[in-house]
């Protein structure tokens, strides 16, 4: 088996506590990746898992098998760092088999598992060249095949897209994660790019000041922040505070600085008590004139006036700044043509009840 369980892991460096009381299952076949800031305790947490840190307190296991106080190199891990580590005197097959060779591996049975993985990550004909003759994103490919030539029960990977441009970026996630599938490991991923964490996870565990914030899918994180942490830091979101005035027919009220507003009820908050509204700024339709009037019975009950401070293009997307009365703003995203207004005009936003999310933290 190659689940990965953390019960109550404590982690302290002096009088520091990175991880605190972290609990942790990463299922058998799952893609799962830690996001958050620097300093939120992903990359100790990855760590801990490899056996480079033990924990101050509690318990990790692989399958059944309690590997808290074993040393790395017995926990059949397989790990790829940022920096790739490729040793840069070995060619390309010699760095992919290094593991089977410290092993005793036949050199036959070598050199045909080489040759298996480098089908696999499509770069057969690059057995006899060096690290320095090829490109980051193929090193990174060979830096993959590396750790699970000789099959690893985990594999771990700490933000190895980090020295990557964009583009390469986006093509090397899809990569991996095809890599991943195919060879049905068992992965934590390490990333602070949510749209690196969107991409490629089966669950994604946001973590905040070593503790874990929100775990889920990726359309659950967005869709369903619970916290505001978790929506500021998962995409762009507008957050408008206030006082939940009311429930009713499973919706609340919220009274706000730039008026009243109605999203769907979730959690235990009072009445009376200090919420947040969040709203994505691609839920949110422009109607041009700040008199513009919206059709209720499409579910768009909610609607604010401003004026149109920012306009930005980026191709097939524009953002649109718009300020309040009260001298907040709020960002919506639609295609250029949707949003044909210029800075200076008055305009109505409008967005259904069902699009916003009641925050209570």
């Amino acid at each position: 088996m190659s689940r990965v369980l953390l019960t109550r892991v404590v982690k302290k460096f002096g009088d520091f506590t990175a991880l605190k009381s972290l609990d942790l299952e990463v299922k058998e076949g799952e893609f799962l990746t830690l996001l958050g800031p620097s300093g939120c305790g992903k990359t100790t947490t990855l760590r801990l898992i490899a056996g480079f840190l033990t924990p101050t307190s509690g318990t990790i296991l692989l399958g059944d098998e309690d590997v808290t106080r074993v040393a790395p190199q017995h926990r059949e891990i397989g790990m790829v760092f940022q920096d790739y580590a490729l040793f840069p005197h070995l060619t390309i097959s010699d760095n992919i088999g290094f593991g089977l060779q410290e092993r005793g591996y036949p050199k036959d049975k070598i050199r045909q598992r080489v040759d298996e993985l480098l089908d696999l990550i499509q770069l057969p004909e690059v057995h006899d060249r060096y690290p320095s003759e090829v490109s980051g994103g193929q090193q990174q490919r060979i830096a993959v095949a590396r750790a699970v030539a000789y099959p690893p029960r985990v594999m771990l990977m700490d933000e190895p897209l980090g020295a990557l441009d964009l583009k390469l970026r986006e093509a090397m996630q899809v990569e991996l994660r095809r890599i991943q599938q195919e060879l049905g490991i068992t992965t934590v991923y390490v990333t602070h790019d949510q749209t690196e964490a969107m991409n490629m996870s089966d669950t994604i565990v946001v973590m905040n000041l070593g503790e874990i914030e929100q775990m889920g899918s990726a359309e659950e994180i967005y869709n369903h922040p619970k916290t505001s942490y978790v929506a500021n830091f998962v995409g762009q979101v507008n957050t408008l505070p206030g006082r939940l005035l009311g429930r009713g027919d499973g919706v609340v009220t919220i009274g706000t600085d730039i008026g009243e507003f109605r999203c769907a009820s979730q959690g235990e908050a009072a009445a009376g008590s200090a919420v947040m509204i969040a709203i994505r700024p691609e839920s949110i339709r422009l109607i041009s004139g700040a008199s513009g009037d919206s059709d209720a019975s499409d579910g768009t009950v909610n609607r604010v006036s401003g004026t149109v401070s920012t306009r930005r293009f980026a191709g097939n997307l524009v953002s649109i700044l718009v300020s309040m009365e009260d001298g907040s703003t709020m960002t919506l995203e639609d295609h250029p043509r949707n949003l044909d207004v210029q800075p200076g005009e008055q305009v109505t936003l409008a967005w259904r009840v069902s699009e916003s999310t009641l925050l209570t933290e």
